[in-house]
């Protein structure tokens, strides 16, 4: 069993890039494994963003913490580019915005998160954390405002956010 928050969130971190790995395996997609990590994926960002980041910013007084914004737009760009029907170039723009964001979150973000929450309320979250639900998916969708790319998903994400004023 994880003992930290951080722990259990770099444990996901590496079962992500396992089933990642699995998607494009010798260059050729694993439908089933997408599948997986999607799922996962999904359920891992709801973890992120309804779990650790909105107790943050309670503890916070409703401030978010700093790099948020940032992991917020990631998020979104990388659950719009789950969205198409996936194919190998997908799977290896999803690779490149994952090693990026996984890596700013390992690098500080969550231990600094843990600061905020204490010991014993970063220990509620890994435990509810542990527990929390699948997330529902839907049927791939291929219509023309679909981004393909990270740069795409990216530049869409940060404008959804900041037209919706997101922290």
């Amino acid at each position: 069993m994880t003992s930290t928050l951080r722990a259990l969130i770099e444990d996901e971190h590496r079962e992500l890039d396992a089933l990642l790995a699995r998607a494009d395996a010798a260059g050729l997609l694993d439908l089933e494994a997408f599948e997986a990590l999607r799922a996962r994926l999904l359920r891992h960002i709801a973890i992120e963003e309804k779990l650790i980041l909105a107790e943050v910013r309670v503890v916070r007084g409703g401030e978010p913490i700093e790099g948020a914004r940032r992991v917020r737009v990631e998020h979104g760009a990388i659950a719009s580019l789950l969205v198409g029907t996936p194919d190998v170039a997908l799977v290896a723009e999803l690779r490149s915005l994952l090693i990026a964001h996984e890596a700013f979150e390992e690098q500080g973000l969550y231990a600094a998160c843990e600061v905020v929450l204490g010991p014993e309320r970063a220990l509620d979250i890994a435990h509810r954390a542990r527990t929390y639900p699948a997330i529902p998916v839907a049927k791939h969708f291929d219509g023309p405002l679909v981004p393909r790319t990270a740069a795409d998903a990216l530049r869409g994400a940060a404008r959804m956010k900041f037209a919706a004023g997101g922290h």
